[in-house]
Parts: C-alpha cells; sequence; structure tokens
C-alpha cells in the first residue's frame, strides 16, 4: 500500500488542481455567467484557470507554477480591478506549500518572495479594489498585516515538509547503504570461511597425498629386493590415507557441529604428524621449550598447519635424504615455530605463487589471521636448504 501511495504522490498535485477547478466552476456557473457584457465574469474564468494550472503544476515545474500564479494575480489588475471571493486565494497558499516544499537551496526564496508578495496584493484588492468584496475601512490594516503572514506562515510550512521529505530521503539512503555494508560483510565473510575451508582440505590431502607418493615411490623401488620393506611402505599409504580420510571427516563435522566450522588439530598433534612424515622417509627432529599456554584453539590449529605445510613441502621438493627440524618455542608470550629443511631444490616451495598459491602464501595467511607473522625462503646457513619462521602471539598479546 505504501509503494503504491508512493508511486501515485507526482499525480495528487494535478488532481487537486482539477478538483479545485470544478468545485469552484460548478459553484460560480450561476452566480457570474461568461457574458461578453460582463468582463469580470471573463476575469473571474480567467484566474481560477491560471489559478488551478499553479495548482497542478506545483510539484513538477514550481518556478512555472509560480508564474502561473503571478500571473492570476496580475490578470486581476486589468480594469475593472476586481477582488474576488477571499475563499478563492486559498489556491495561492496551496502553490506556495507545495512549491516551498520541492524547490532546493535558494529558489525556496521564490515562493517566499510571492507569498509575501501576493499576500500584500491580495491585501490591497480586498481594501481598495473595485469588486464586490471591498473589505470593511475597520478590516484594512488587519488584512495588511494578517495576509502577508499568512504567506510567511504557508512558506514555513513548506519548508518543513520539504525538510522531512530529505530527512527521510536520507534515512532511506542511509538504510540502503547500510544493507550494502551488512551484504558486503557476509559475502567477505563466506569468502573467508571458503578460503579458510579450502586451505584446510589443502593442507590434509597435500600432506597425505605427498606421503603416499613418497612412499609409493620407495615401494616401487624395492618391489624385487626387499618384500618386506615394501609391505612396510604399503602399511604407511593405507596409513596415511585413513589419517586424511578421518581428518577430512573431522572437518566436514566441526562445519556441520560448529558455528565457526573449528577443525581439530592442535599443537599437541605434531608429534604425530612428525611420525607419519619420518614413515614416509622425512627425516624429522623436534625440539620443545615450554609447554604453550593461552593459545586459542584456532591458534594452535594454526601452528599445526603450519608446521604440516612446511613439513610437507620439505618431503615433496628435498628429495631423497631430505630431513628437517622442527622448533617449537612457547617461552615468549606466545609460539614461536622454526622448520628448517635440507635436500633438494626449494625454489618451486619459495614461490608463493606457484602451483595452486596455497603453500607459503597460505601459511602466511594462517600466520597473519592467528594475530602473527610468517616469513619463509631459503636458509643462508644450510645451504640448499628451506626455513619457515613463524610467531603466533598469545591471545591476550592479541587483544592488548
Amino acid at each position: 500500500m505504501k509503494n503504491v501511495i508512493v508511486s501515485a504522490r507526482p499525480l495528487f498535485e494535478p488532481v487537486i488542481g482539477m478538483v479545485w477547478f470544478a468545485l469552484w466552476a460548478v459553484g460560480e456557473v450561476g452566480r457570474n455567467p461568461i457574458a461578453g457584457d460582463e468582463p469580470a465574469a471573463v476575469l473571474f474564468w480567467a484566474v481560477l484557470l491560471l489559478q488551478s494550472l499553479a495548482i497542478a503544476l506545483s510539484r513538477l515545474l514550481p518556478l512555472t507554477a509560480l508564474a502561473l500564479g503571478a500571473s492570476a494575480l496580475a490578470v486581476q489588475f486589468i480594469p475593472p480591478i476586481t477582488a474576488f471571493d477571499p475563499a478563492l486565494y486559498v489556491g495561492n497558499v496551496i502553490v506556495v506549500v507545495v512549491t516551498a516544499a520541492t524547490l532546493p537551496g535558494k529558489r525556496r526564496l521564490f515562493p517566499l518572495a510571492y507569498a509575501l508578495g501576493g499576500g500584500a496584493l491580495i491585501a490591497w484588492m480586498l481594501c481598495w479594489g473595485y469588486g464586490v468584496d471591498r473589505a470593511d475601512p475597520a478590516m484594512r490594516p488587519v488584512l495588511l498585516v494578517s495576509l502577508p503572514l499568512a504567506g510567511l506562515a504557508s512558506w514555513s510550512v513548506g519548508i518543513l515538509i520539504g525538510a522531512r521529505r530529505r530527512i527521510a530521503a536520507q534515512e532511506r539512503a542511509l538504510a540502503a547503504a547500510r544493507e550494502d555494508v551488512l551484504r558486503a560483510e557476509t559475502e567477505t565473510i563466506v569468502a573467508g570461511e571458503r578460503e579458510r575451508i579450502a586451505q584446510d582440505v589443502h593442507d590434509i590431502m597435500a600432506h597425505s597425498l605427498s606421503v603416499i607418493l613418497a612412499q609409493a615411490d620407495g615401494s616401487r623401488a624395492l618391489s624385487g629386493e626387499r618384500p618386506e620393506a615394501m609391505a612396510q611402505s604399503l602399511e604407511t599409504i593405507a596409513m596415511s590415507a585413513r589419517s586424511s580420510l578421518t581428518e577430512v571427516r573431522m572437518l566436514i563435522e566441526t562445519l556441520v557441529a560448529e558455528p565457526d566450522g573449528r577443525a581439530t588439530p592442535a599443537v599437541g598433534d605434531i608429534d604425530a604428524l612428525v611420525e607419519r612424515m619420518r614413515d614416509a622417509g622425512l627425516s624429522t627432529e623436534v625440539e620443545r621449550f615450554a609447554e604453550p599456554a593461552g593459545l586459542t584453539p584456532a591458534q594452535e590449529l594454526a601452528v599445526y598447519r603450519i608446521v604440516q605445510e612446511a613439513l610437507t613441502n620439505a618431503l615433496k621438493h628435498g628429495g631423497s635424504g631430505a630431513s628437517a627440524r622442527v622448533v617449537l618455542d612457547a617461552r615468549g608470550g606466545g609460539m614461536m615455530v622454526s622448520v628448517a629443511s635440507t635436500g633438494g631444490e626449494y625454489a618451486d616451495a619459495a614461490a608463493p605463487e606457484s602451483g595452486s598459491g596455497r603453500g607459503v602464501h597460505g601459511m602466511r595467511e594462517r600466520a597473519r589471521l592467528a594475530g602473527g607473522w610468517l616469513d619463509a625462503g631459503p636458509d643462508e646457513e644450510e645451504g640448499g636448504g628451506f626455513l619457515v619462521t613463524a610467531f603466533i602471539p598469545a591471545a591476550q598479546a592479541v587483544l592488548a
């Protein structure tokens, strides 16, 4: 219903103008018939027509409406000067109110001038004109003051209506902007969740598939010489595949069960991760300094994924004889992580833009979202090595 009223609003003034003309025509046709010997009657109809047009165009063409209203007043100065029934001049009030509410900026002064000047002219015609409704001399001072004041009041009402319309329009624009911002925030959150899920799946699958690939290559080489070693490799492949499947299932379950879709691996699971990497052929050492304290589950997940990705890259790019050293230091108000890898070529691992772009770039993003930082590049102290260093501050430090 409200939308219908808003869409029909531009038709209000034209309808009012037509109704105004029709009502006055019906009321006056018997009293002032159009005749060649009655110039006053002709002037009446001219004034009524001009005034009705001014009302009809007051919103669509406000300046034109003011010009038509002024013309209606000017016509009355054609001899014989005639003042009509005061009720007829109410049409000028409608024109002033609508044009004052419609015109912008300094143009609102035009209806003010029309209201003050028109009020003075109408008062003059009622007091000293030659019409049948000439005012009583005792009322002349009252009319000379009250009619311009009535015009000023009409203009003020129009200004208030226009201000209310502009405020309402600004509120609607602000509400629309808020909706756009909320929609953009929602889209950003959804995109972030998609990126996080993709990163989790990448970390899980890249790690497991790298282990499987390394074991498969080793099994192929050992198939004819050491059957027992081949059986051990196949067992490692099966364990890695089962572990990967379990982690993916856990990720899906947490996405369904928890609002934030939080995955479960934490710092305490790094030992099991290292064991799997050793079984895959990557010689890995772990050093710990103090137990982690003050890290949120999301931060512990970030530490786990960073170590997982770094070791996976070491296995993938290090080749045979690759080794890695993991240092977890929780003595400095957070968790310092260092993964040093040796053996093979690491150029591809050092390029965040290579492959899917979720390697080093993904680790940096995880560290950033956890409130910390990460640096990765060739290890200058170990020729041919690669070093990943990250720091995840305790939650209290992030919030401070």
